[in-house]
């Protein structure tokens, strides 16, 4: 019986060495997979909540020259983050002065402030935040001046065609 346990671990250590490559290779393959589909779900996740804030937007309840005051006010504080633009607008600055692009437009209900476009950079939109304390700033030079401001309707975005190997234009989806 000794014989028996001897040729039996002797079988196994072989089987290890013969098949140990193999079995790491298919170990190595398995765990790549799973932490690129958690990788994958992870970032789907993100963009619904990236998506979400892009499409918050702000009404200010002023007519239109005093929410452009109060607009032109907020961005000034920070005029490398969020340019003018000849247009009217405000540019969202990650990299590039129009990496992402604010519009004014003039409703019944005031003037709503939102983003109409933005870029990707690594893959992933980068100024979500940006655009967060924008409407922070907003809110904030409002209030100062007695002016009413809320949340507005939310927008929606589609995904353009590629400008490189992995990122995009996302604009308003009408």
């Amino acid at each position: 019986m000794d014989n028996l346990t001897y040729i039996l671990l002797g079988i196994l250590v072989l089987l290890l060495i013969v098949g140990g490559p193999f079995l790491k290779g298919w170990a190595n393959r398995k765990a790549s997979a799973a932490g690129e589909n958690a990788g994958r779900k992870f970032a789907a996740n993100q963009l619904v909540k990236v998506l979400g804030e892009f499409g918050t937007t702000v009404v200010i309840h002023a007519p239109e020259a005093v929410a452009r005051e109060i607009v032109a006010e907020a961005a000034a504080k920070k005029p490398k983050d969020f340019p003018p633009r000849a247009d009217g607008g405000y540019g969202i600055r990650f990299t590039e002065a129009d990496d992402a692009i604010v519009r004014l437009v003039p409703g019944s209900a005031g003037v709503r402030v939102q983003v109409e476009t933005f870029r990707e950079y690594m893959g992933f939109p980068q100024t979500a935040p940006f655009w967060k304390d924008l409407r922070g700033r907003i809110a904030a030079a409002a209030t100062a001046r007695g002016v009413t401001v809320e949340e507005g309707p939310r927008l929606d975005y589609l995904r353009g065609p590629l400008l490189d190997v992995k990122n995009a234009r996302w604009s308003l989806d009408a």
